[in-house]
């Protein structure tokens, strides 16, 4: 990988980290901020389905629209605008305006995987699962230091209206950091001969370079634009979002009731679950800088991800077992290992799957995906609580149980698929 490609990961490798880092500033303070309001509940539900339902809506159109202006340009501008969002939310002493704040960022909070598309930019194939990898390690641990770091914020006077202002602040700094350091790289702009080396694809795709040039111009029109949805290989796609989609709520499940697992189930404290949670993320961003050596190891990622959702399998089925604390941190390790593992492929395979020229496309429909999982886990993980404790961790496993049959009955039919990733 050239020292210049090398430079400007390492700059998006940042900006991953600024961005969570700047998100769980204040998001834990979110809810009980909309509560000293006057919220109850059901508005506070109502505010994350908002947040939730923009996510849904946009994210492939945002997605597309990036593969069409260049990554980098809507990269920027998605950050910028998310940035409003959030300065907003630091004068919203009413509902309403939080309301009205939560919009920007629910409409053009996709930095996230608008990064991923520019990796594959700037990053041949066999390279991708590797820097996903990175990139997801590298965000996780803004995730890490963003909640304490905002939790200290929040017990200054006006805390909350302060972390979101750091929030937008943090936001503006990424954009400009962007906008210095990295430079626009489009599908559209490389040469076919450049395309044949980086992505070693068959000639025939390198013959509609021409056709990319076109897509990528500004001139492009709205039905030119919705259009070009339909050059998306849906078929081919189908199994992979669906499996996506059947992992993301498992995983959700568990997230959403961990805090109310531990409490009733170990009567942990507070402290023990927050340096639970930061366990886990440590073991999730670790697993992310393994990426690279287990990939290369491996070197087959539809097999990589038939193991990596058994682990998880087991994994969920043990935390409903264990006696103690102590053994949820045994099993934390693996499950944490497999769920990023999931994550990484599962991206690199909606790329495969589909062309690299619609890469942020793909991953923000992926998005919309996950919005739905956000939509159905915690309903679902409230209804099944109140049967038993370990039954939101018995459906995750269930989930990722039939992620795994998915994966091998799909290998069977389609036998191609399983051969080595060259």
């Amino acid at each position: 990988m050239a020292e210049a490609n090398s430079m400007v990961l390492n700059v998006i490798y940042l900006s991953g980290f600024l961005d969570l880092f700047g998100v769980s500033l204040f998001l834990p303070l979110l809810s009980s901020y909309a509560m000293d309001l006057g919220a109850s509940s059901t508005v506070i539900g109502m505010l994350g389905s908002l947040y939730g339902t923009l996510q849904f809506v946009a994210g492939p159109i945002v997605g597309k629209w990036s593969d069409v202006s260049g990554h980098r340009h809507a990269l920027i501008l998605c950050l910028i605008l998310s940035a409003f969002g959030y300065l907003l939310l630091g004068f919203s002493y009413s509902l309403v305006i939080m309301f009205l704040a939560r919009i920007p960022s629910g409409i053009f909070k996709h930095s996230q995987n608008i990064s991923k598309a520019y990796i594959t930019d700037i990053t041949p194939k066999d390279h991708h699962s590797a820097v996903f990898g990175r990139f997801n390690a590298v965000s996780s641990f803004g995730f890490i230091l963003g909640p304490p770091v905002g939790g200290h914020i929040a017990e200054l006077p006006g805390g909350f209206q302060l972390a979101v202002t750091v929030t937008g602040g943090i936001f503006i700094l990424n954009a400009g950091m962007l906008w210095y350091f990295v430079p626009e790289m489009k599908p559209g702009d490389l040469t076919t001969e450049t395309i044949r080396q980086k992505n070693r694809v068959p000639a025939a795709l390198n013959a509609n370079n021409k056709e990319m040039k076109v897509r990528n111009s500004w001139t492009h029109s709205l039905a030119q634009f919705l259009k070009s949805f339909q050059n998306i290989d849906w078929r081919n796609l189908c199994d992979i979002f669906l499996i996506k989609l059947i992992l993301g709520i498992g995983a959700l499940l568990y997230r959403n009731q961990y805090t109310l697992f531990l409490k009733t189930r170990f009567n942990a404290s507070p402290s023990t679950i927050g340096y639970m949670i930061s366990y886990s993320a440590i073991a999730s961003a670790c697993a992310g800088f393994m990426m690279g050596h287990i990939v290369k190891w491996y070197n087959n990622d539809t097999k990589l991800l038939h193991h990596a959702t058994a682990m998880m399998f087991i994994s969920l089925i043990m935390t409903a077992i264990v006696p103690n604390v102590f053994w949820m941190v045994v099993i934390g390790t693996p499950l944490a290992l497999s769920t990023s593992i999931c994550r990484v492929i599962i991206t690199n395979l909606i790329i495969e799957k589909g062309h690299e020229h619609d890469s942020a496309a793909l991953l923000g429909i992926g998005q919309s995906i996950m919005s739905i999982g956000r939509i159905v886990a915690p309903v679902l993980a409230g209804f099944s609580s109140e049967f038993s404790v370990v039954a939101p961790n018995l459906i995750s496993a269930s989930c990722s149980f039939i992620a795994f049959l998915m994966l091998v009955i799909l290998q069977r039919l389609t036998p191609k698929e399983s051969r080595k990733i060259d």
